[in-house]
């Protein structure tokens, strides 16, 4: 029996009609997919990729979840991904079709990237599927570009500190932040600060999604996981 292809398929950032055609085609075709889920403190489990799966038609019976650790220590979810890759191996070894999905798109900040050094080594075709990702969302939901001409976009996934923010803002005239919850504690009053025009998102394409561009409501907001900030340098002007 022939080896079958894995494919990475991204979801789009939330809502199910963002997803592409392609990507949709690909999930129908597919023997198994498995889609990430976490566990908070209280033992309950939950599921971004879920909430579009569930949209889709598809047959539940070929969706498997992969609990991943929301923890800073990588070495748990690092075990867990080579799992997973041991797994969609053998599936494809089978000649099942097998897919991955990640939210957003599958290039950027995916679950899959850290799978793909154990595909190669195991010479397994693999493909990926590419989608919207949240923070291209949310430029459509402030209704103002991302960039224009030479702008130049940052894509910040980590801050160190306001003064790296600064430098930041500094050389580029637009940067996006994301896991904008680990710096919840000062961004809002850094905004207001600088005097910064912006739009801040959450759970942006979900049923629980939350937009605004006043200061005084993002302080007043507790600022999740799955959160966004596009930040205007004055240099933009």
């Amino acid at each position: 029996m022939s080896k079958e292809t894995i494919y990475g398929v991204a979801l789009g950032p939330g809502d199910p009609e963002l997803i592409t055609i392609k990507a949709l085609k690909t999930l129908q075709r597919a023997d198994v997919i498995y889609y990430p889920e976490t566990t908070n403190s209280k033992g309950m489990k939950s599921s971004m990729a879920m909430r579009v799966l569930g949209e889709l038609g598809l047959d539940k019976i070929k969706l498997r979840p992969v609990s991943v650790a929301m923890k800073y220590d990588r070495s748990e979810v690092n075990k867990t991904y080579r799992q997973l890759a041991a797994q969609c191996i053998q599936h494809a070894e089978a000649g099942e079709k097998v897919a991955v999905v990640s939210e957003g798109d599958i290039a950027f900040y995916s679950t899959f990237a850290y799978l793909i050094d154990d595909f190669k080594t195991a010479g397994i075709n693999y493909e990926m599927i590419p989608g919207v990702p949240a923070f291209i969302l949310g430029g459509s939901l402030s209704k103002q570009p991302i960039c224009t001409q030479a702008d130049k976009v940052l894509v910040v996934p980590e801050l160190n500190s306001e003064a790296q923010l600064k430098d930041y803002l500094a050389n580029n005239e637009t940067v996006i932040m994301m896991k904008v919850s680990k710096v919840k504690s000062w961004i809002a009053d850094f905004i207001a600060s600088e005097k910064l025009d912006f739009f801040y998102g959450e759970y942006m394409g979900t049923d629980k999604a939350f937009t605004c561009c006043d200061i005084e409501v993002l302080k007043e907001r507790q600022i999740p996981y799955f959160s966004i900030i596009i930040l205007k340098s004055v240099n933009s002007y």
